[in-house]
């Protein structure tokens, strides 16, 4: 039996670790067979399919076109990198062309996230990335995405001005930016299309793509409220909001190790000549800490595979281990560069990361929980089981130096027995549990089993099944 058709036959049975006694930790599936290069994110993504010379998708697959005044709203919500950002002032693009991804400058502190939240305004989001050109050539991105709504009857809008017969509605955003400050955005943008449409309990559906999970998870669950009043019980579904699907394409629901590992190393999209993005300007993205899996007490190993207890949401813990900021070269950069006005003093950044990782937590913990009035919203999933997928890391002290080790190193890879206990089946960011980390709830919601895709963590959006199940999951006529 091909692969795909034996991953869907079932749903992932239950991981049984081997030599390790584990605690609060995800179930996962059986280890896919074959190794892969990892991703994580969107366009961190683009790169690796640039230098394998991937085609652009096929064509479209048609249905049967709906009238537009019969056709419920669809709303793209990308993940982190899907969305260009430019400065306010100058209009000048900082991310999302070749050049931003090719050759970030100064490290990526163009697109660093001021740690004080009052100095956070000086990028903005103005469209989702289509396509990125590197002069030898262009990669699509969510081009063929919206391409493809478009070719079966689907009109695209503008939230900010949204049109009565205009049905589809891609979501830039600030991706840098707190999962729930991002559904407050767009609960308001969705109020402006419901005014316009007339309806006094819109409906709409919601395809999201990596991390734009954790925004519309949250959206379906709280609406646009903070933390604090979804906590204190005083937030649930909007009212006036009727999602009747939510389709997750990609989505690492439950966190992921590779996040931790960008958090910690930065990264270079291009190899050789490349220029690295750098960890502290991943640290000062608020979106990632939410991406990060809070709730496990599983996540790290010592070199002979016995567990050890760390806690990665507390931020002694990345301190103690010297994580992304505190590791000796970023810790170098930072002084050397004097750049407070971004990254603050060093007791500032203890206190962003204290912040940051309590928020997580409790963002995950929100996410885990049912809620009154949660009504009929349709979950779709859409994922990949093919590819070995970090699950865990080692930890390594030398002579008072901790080193952290993930799937892919060549210290782990040269250790079968190790690497099978800290690598799962995924799609290479987000593992198989991880992307079926829901609530009771929202596993009710699922009418059918999750389509799993051979094609990595991005690339799978641009496989002709993905587009085909995408479309019979937005097809109402279908149960």
């Amino acid at each position: 039996m091909h692969r795909s058709a034996a991953v869907n036959a079932a749903r992932p049975v239950p991981f049984q670790a081997r030599g390790v006694s584990l605690a609060h930790g995800f179930g996962d599936a059986a280890p896919a067979s074959g190794r892969a290069s990892l991703r994580t994110g969107s366009l961190f993504l683009l790169l690796v399919a640039v230098l394998a010379g991937c085609h652009p998708p096929s064509k479209p697959i048609p249905t049967p076109a709906l009238r537009a005044e019969m056709r419920t709203p669809v709303v793209f919500v990308p993940g982190v990198t899907g969305s260009k950002l430019r400065e306010r002032k100058s209009r000048r693009t900082v991310f999302g062309l070749g050049v931003n991804v090719l050759l970030p400058h100064d490290g990526g502190y163009d697109i660093a996230f001021p740690i004080d939240a009052n100095d956070a305004s000086r990028l903005d989001a103005f469209a989702v990335v289509d396509r990125v050109s590197f002069g030898f050539k262009t990669v699509e991105v969510f081009g063929p995405l919206i391409a493809l709504l478009q070719a079966n009857g689907y009109q695209v809008g503008d939230l900010d001005s949204p049109g009565a017969a205009e049905t589809l509605f891609p979501f830039p955003y600030d991706w840098r930016e707190a999962a729930p400050e991002t559904a407050r955005l767009l609960s308001e943008k969705l109020q402006r299309l419901r005014d316009v449409r007339g309806h006094e309990r819109m409906p709409v559906a919601l395809i999201c793509q990596s991390t734009g999970a954790h925004v519309c998870r949250y959206l379906v669950k709280y609406g646009g409220a903070s933390l604090e009043e979804a906590e204190a019980g005083r937030a649930g579904p909007l009212p006036w909001l009727h999602v009747t699907r939510l389709i997750l394409i990609g989505t690492s629901n439950g966190g992921s190790m590779r996040t931790l590992r960008e958090l910690h190393r930065g990264r270079r999209y291009v190899r050789l000549f490349g220029r690295t993005l750098e960890p502290e300007v991943f640290f000062s993205f608020r979106s990632l800490y939410q991406d990060l899996p809070c709730l496990r007490r599983d996540l790290f190993l010592d070199t002979r595979g016995r567990l050890l207890d760390v806690d990665l949401c507390d931020a002694a813990s990345w301190e103690r281990h010297g994580w992304s900021v505190y590791a000796d070269d970023a810790a170098r950069r930072l002084a050397r560069a004097r750049r407070t006005d971004l990254f603050g003093n060093a007791e500032e950044r203890r206190v962003y990361l204290r912040e940051l990782l309590e928020q997580a937590r409790r963002f995950q913990r929100l996410l885990r929980r049912d809620v009154e009035g949660f009504g009929s919203t349709l979950y779709f999933m859409i994922q990949d089981a093919s590819r070995d997928t970090p699950d865990r890391a080692v930890l390594v002290e030398d002579d008072g130096v901790w080193r952290t080790l993930f799937t892919g190193d060549g210290e782990i890879e040269r250790r079968p027995g190790l690497r099978d206990l800290v690598t799962a089946a995924g799609d290479g960011h987000a593992t198989v549990a991880s992307q079926l980390w829901l609530s009771p709830q929202e596993r009710s919601a699922m009418p059918r089993a999750p389509y799993y895709v051979e094609g990595g963590h991005f690339e799978l959006i641009h496989d002709p099944s993905t587009r085909r199940h995408l479309l019979e999951a937005l097809d109402e006529s279908r149960p």
